[in-house]
């Protein structure tokens, strides 16, 4: 099932959080608190996706999803930008909370953190790749699973917007991270009150 394995994965970015505590630096710690926002970004926009391709083409489980990237590109994209955020690739909010993790861990002595992290973002690789590969290479095994559906269209587009935007967002946070009012911005604000001599 499409949303039980996605609510799997959420276990290891909570642990991202808990790593960024754990070091008890600033760097770590706004990493770890940045990743609140990020994860759940990056986590609804998944969500979204799983409820649109259940909605629009009757489809809950992973080996259902052979080609709907040609059917449902707009909310296949949406969900590739999630799972590469979760992976951690740049420019995306995921990599900056990484980055900031590794950086903290650089700060609090502690170098075989970014090991961690690496494999980390292997393993979350190793997770959604094969997923996105169904997505967009292979052929569509044969009729969707919701025989209301045998045409491609994308979904409705009040069930779009809101997955679009967050992916959106997801990107956004990434890309701008350093400009004031960011959501890193925020973290390092909160974390530095914290971290006050």
């Amino acid at each position: 099932d499409l949303k039980r394995r996605l609510a799997f994965s959420t276990v290891s970015q909570v642990s991202y959080i808990v790593l960024g505590i754990s070091l008890f630096g600033p760097l770590g710690t706004a990493g770890g608190l940045v990743h609140l926002l990020h994860q759940g970004l990056m986590k609804i926009t998944l969500f979204f996706c799983a409820g649109n391709y259940a909605e629009t083409l009757g489809v809950h489980r992973v080996d259902e999803l052979d080609g709907a990237g040609r059917c449902m590109p707009a909310t296949s994209i949406a969900f590739t930008i999630g799972a590469f955020g979760m992976i951690g690739v740049p420019p995306l909010a995921g990599f900056v909370t990484k980055w900031y993790l590794g950086l903290g861990a650089l700060e609090a002595g502690m170098g075989w953190v970014i090991g961690v992290l690496v494999a980390s973002s292997l393993l979350n690789a190793a997770y959604f790749l094969p997923i996105l590969h169904r997505i967009w290479f292979r052929p569509q095994r044969g009729p969707w699973p919701d025989e209301r559906f045998r045409q491609c269209h994308d979904t409705h587009p009040l069930l779009l917007i809101p997955t679009l935007a967050t992916a959106a967002f997801s990107v956004v946070a990434g890309l701008f991270a350093s400009l004031p009012y960011s959501p890193l911005y925020w973290a390092t604000v909160v974390v530095g009150r914290e971290y006050l001599p």
